[in-house]
């Protein structure tokens, strides 16, 4: 599976490389592309900027395909205000981890709308855009088995390498499937340059990936990735 990003900023796409940066073009490219799944990113949240969350909420609405919606999701407000937007699932920041217990409730009361971004630098997991660091990726994994945590799936983004097309961490993600999925499906994301890194999730047993860089500049088609996933 698939999931083209649309990473929000100002009510604008940021990652449009040509051609128009409304979000609601672009997510409707993708759909008529093949996507079954959009990745919308509210960046101006996740960067302490404030959130518009009525655009948000009307341009997930406005689409025929389930819709995760990430950006910043770390307190029981913007928790409670993306749930109430048509996203079929949100995903949680990586922040959240810091409360294992407050996301294991979330989890138990909302079931599979709930997904737990882990975002992991090096042996770290880390919460961009602010700094912090949550422990190692072991540490933070344990904690997560700990408390069951059994979220609609888990998020997994090379921090290091996202945006950058660099190649996917085959053997982050390959942990990542050992470890958390048992729990719940694994989708990763960061890094994807080639079609070469879509077949090698795929057979480390990730359930799918969150693309962005690599779609924006070309390197391969919706269409492709899709037949390489399926």
């Amino acid at each position: 599976m698939a999931l083209p990003a649309v990473d929000v900023a100002g009510r604008r796409a940021v990652q449009v490389v040509e051609g128009p940066d409304d979000p609601f073009t672009v997510a409707s490219g993708w759909v008529r592309g093949g996507a079954e799944w959009l990745h919308v990113v509210d960046l101006d949240r996740a960067h302490r900027r404030g959130a518009d969350t009525a655009y948000l909420a009307e341009l997930i609405s406005g689409q025929p395909v389930p819709v995760q919606l990430s950006g910043g999701l770390d307190t029981p407000a913007a928790v409670a205000a993306a749930l109430a937007t048509a996203a079929t699932r949100i995903n949680l920041a990586a922040t959240a981890l810091a409360e294992p217990t407050w996301v294991a409730d979330l989890v138990e009361e909302h079931g599979a709308r709930i997904a737990v971004g882990v975002d992991v630098d090096g042996d770290r997991v880390v919460a961009r855009g602010t700094g912090e660091d949550l422990g190692t990726l072991p540490e933070v994994l344990d904690l997560l088995g700990q408390v069951a945590v059994r979220p609609g799936w888990f998020v997994v983004a090379d921090a290091s390498r996202d945006g950058r097309r660099t190649g996917a961490d085959l053997g982050l993600f390959s942990r990542a499937v050992a470890t958390l999925g048992g729990l719940a499906p694994v989708v990763a994301s960061g890094g994807v340059a080639d079609l070469a890194d879509l077949r090698g999730l795929r057979d480390v047993g990730v359930a799918g990936v969150v693309l962005g860089s690599a779609l924006y500049h070309r390197a391969f088609t919706l269409p492709q990735a899709l037949e390489t996933l399926a």
